[in-house]
Parts: structure tokens; C-alpha cells; sequence
């Protein structure tokens, strides 16, 4: 172990200099506040029919890709609710669902399914069937009966209410008996019209809805959810034309269209520029995405009382075994809410960082007095966080 580490009595650094997203290896924590009012907007969702969908806005900063994390990792699954993150997941429909089954990967998503529709395949369940789907996958094809168990297993999706489509069951009965020969998912099996292609040609919608159909019913969830994060991206028009800004959001009024009678949860995050874009862009799908407002999160800035939380909450995780620190703060002095500006304050990502490079040069200085002095963290946010008349200011955000 790093003895400056351990003279502050931490086993690691619990902060990350990037301050973005979720912190590796770490129990995800959020403001009680933030809390609240999320498991209120959750609760009202949840209690509905069809589609949910969410907007997150907050500043760049302001922990959206943090609650995003939280949501997937800790709320959503404690409702039963399977969800899949994106940064962004495409313009066009088909790249959707290229980023969300190689997500997946072909081969959990196969044996899902087939694990799914096993009661529905008698003729091919043998004794193999225990062994896993390789095994049974080998037997198939070595007693080459690949058609007959793509043919078999096409019914037994329409049976099972997943597609009413022959070419969409089809297709899906191909992605598990191709399984064995391609076990991953590459862009082009996702190109309509290909030979070999795993999607069904102009039948976007239907295919779609069969796959989060899939994904609910056999990963036995309640729902689905795509997160979507960095949406500003796309509505500010950051890396894509105009063109493909309108085709993106066509993309999403369209996944909202095909899920309308699925149980299907929609939460994506922007800063509020980005929200105010999109309005212009496509009013009527603002309207109807957050139900005219009512399903908004605006994320608050924290309050000295939820900074000390969080760098308390950091702190503990990577506490020494069996030490119990002089306060809760070590190595910061208990006033560092007052110490730092309100701008380091509100925004965890500032925070964050801040700490990180406290703890990180107290490393390369043993004789450093701990806890930290006030004149030693006010020079380290200097550096980090430049004030605001100093040149260079808004680069650092």
C-alpha cells in the first residue's frame, strides 16, 4: 500500500480526475433530495401504460451521467427494470438496434431466447438441451437439421406472441442457430437486405418491438429501458448536420411509436440548451416526450450540506480496515464547504476533481500537514478551476 495513502488513512484514491460518470468499484450514492424527487417521477411513470419516457437536464457537471449510472445500476433494477445505456445510439433505426444487440452480444441474447422457447421445442430438446446451447447448437448442425430448427423455433416466437411477422421470426430464429458459427453481432448483420443479415428488410417497427419483447419476456423483467445520455450532442447539432439532427429525433418520435403498447421506459439527459433546441426542432415531440413538462428532472445544484455528504460518502469507501478517522472529513478539514467556492461547491464534477488532486499531491509530499490546510486546497481548486475572470475559464468546464 502507498504509505502517503495511508497517512491519510485511505487505501486509494476515491475521487477520479476525470469526475465523469460513475466512480469504478464504488457504491453509487445520491443526494437524498435528488432522490425524492426521482423515486416521485418513477412512482408516477411506473403506475402508467405503454411508454415512460424522462428528460434529465442539467449544467455540464452537474452529475446527469452519474444519476443515468445510479438509475441503471441501483433504481432501475430494484423495480425489475432491465435497463441499456447509451452515449448515443445511432441516427437511423436499424443503428439502434446494432448498439443495443451488440450490447447484449449474440450470444447471451441467443440464449436467452432459446432458453425461452425451449417448452416450445420438443423435437430438438435431447438430452444436450442441460448441457447449454453450444452443445445442442453442435448436435443441430451435426446431424444438419440448422433448417428445421430455425423453421421449429420461428413458430415457436410467433407462438409466444414475440412477432407475427414469418421474415421477423425468422430472423430471429437465425441469430440463435447462427449462433454457433458467429458468436458476436458485427455492423453489417445489421444492414437491411444483406444476404446473411439478421433484421428483417423494411420491417423496422414490428422488428424492433419483438426484440424489446425478447429482452423483457425472457430476462423475466417488467420493462425495458434505454438511457440516453449526452442527447445535447445530437439536438445542438455538436457532430451531426441538421439533417441528421431531424433524422435522430425521428428516430426517437419513432421507437416511441413502435413501444407505445410495450412496457418501455425512455430516459434520456442534456443540458437545458440542448431541451430548448429540441423544442424548436420538434415541439410536438418535446409535448408529448415530457408529457408538456410534467416528466422533467432539472437537477439541482448541491448545497454545502450534500458536498460534505458526497466527499464523506467517497471517503468511507476507501477507509483503511478497522481505523476510524480523527473526523469524518480526514484528510479535509470539517469547513471545506465553506473553503471552496459555491461554483466548486454545486457541481459535483468540480468537486470531484478538486479532491482528487488534494489527495493526489498530498501523495508526492509527505511533510504535507494534514488535514489539508485552507491556503493548500484553495491553491489546488486555483489550478483545477481557474477563477472566473482568469482566461481559460470556460474551457475548464
Amino acid at each position: 500500500m502507498d504509505n502517503q495513502l495511508e497517512r491519510l488513512g485511505l487505501r486509494f484514491n476515491p475521487f477520479e480526475p476525470a469526475a465523469s460518470g460513475a466512480p469504478l468499484g464504488l457504491e453509487l450514492w445520491v443526494p437524498e433530495r435528488w432522490r425524492t424527487q426521482m423515486h416521485e417521477l418513477l412512482n408516477t411513470l411506473e403506475s402508467g401504460q405503454g411508454v415512460k419516457a424522462l428528460a434529465i437536464q442539467g449544467e455540464y457537471g452537474s452529475g446527469k451521467t452519474y444519476l443515468l449510472r445510479w438509475l441503471e445500476f441501483v433504481e432501475l433494477p430494484f423495480r425489475r427494470i432491465r435497463p441499456y445505456f447509451f452515449d448515443n445510439p445511432g441516427v437511423q433505426f436499424y443503428d439502434l438496434a446494432n448498439r443495443l444487440l451488440r450490447q447484449v452480444g449474440r450470444y447471451e441474447f441467443a440464449k436467452m431466447l432459446w432458453e425461452y422457447l425451449s417448452p416450445e421445442l420438443p423435437g430438438f430438446q435431447m438430452t444436450l438441451f442441460e448441457q447449454g446451447l453450444i452443445p445442442w447448437l453442435r448436435s443441430v448442425k451435426k446431424f444438419k437439421r440448422q433448417d428445421d430448427a430455425r423453421s421449429v423455433m420461428a413458430k415457436a416466437i410467433m407462438k409466444r406472441d414475440i412477432a407475427s411477422d414469418e421474415e421477423i421470426a425468422h430472423k430471429l430464429a437465425q441469430i440463435v442457430v447462427g449462433t454457433l458459427d458467429q458468436p458476436y453481432f458485427e455492423y453489417r448483420d445489421f444492414v437491411a437486405g444483406r444476404r446473411g443479415a439478421v433484421v428483417a428488410e423494411k420491417e423496422e417497427p414490428p422488428y424492433f418491438t419483438a426484440i424489446i419483447r425478447i429482452l423483457k419476456k425472457a430476462g423475466h423483467s417488467t420493462a425495458i429501458a434505454f438511457l440516453v445520455d449526452e442527447f445535447e450532442e445530437i439536438s445542438l447539432q455538436k457532430r451531426l448536420t441538421r439533417r441528421q439532427a431531424y433524422d435522430y429525433l425521428a428516430t426517437m418520435k419513432r421507437l416511441i411509436n413502435v413501444a407505445r403498447d410495450e412496457d418501455f421506459w425512455l430516459i434520456v439527459s442534456m443540458i437545458p440548451e440542448a431541451a430548448e433546441k429540441i423544442q424548436q426542432l420538434e415541439a410536438s415531440l418535446w409535448d408529448r416526450f415530457t408529457s408538456q413538462g410534467t416528466y422533467e428532472f432539472r437537477i439541482p445544484p448541491l448545497n454545502g450540506e450534500e458536498a460534505t455528504e458526497l466527499v464523506r460518502w467517497r471517503l468511507r469507501e476507501a477507509r483503511l480496515p478497522g481505523e476510524e478517522p480523527p473526523t469524518p472529513d480526514f484528510p479535509f478539514p470539517e469547513e471545506l464547504a465553506s473553503i471552496l467556492r459555491p461554483t466548486t461547491i454545486s457541481l459535483p464534477r468540480r468537486l470531484v476533481k478538486v479532491a482528487f488532486y488534494a489527495i493526489a499531491e498530498a501523495q508526492q509530499k509527505p511533510d504535507m500537514t494534514v488535514p489539508f490546510t485552507l491556503e493548500f486546497l484553495r491553491q489546488i481548486e486555483e489550478r483545477v478551476y481557474p477563477a472566473p475572470e482568469a482566461e481559460g475559464e470556460e474551457a475548464s468546464l
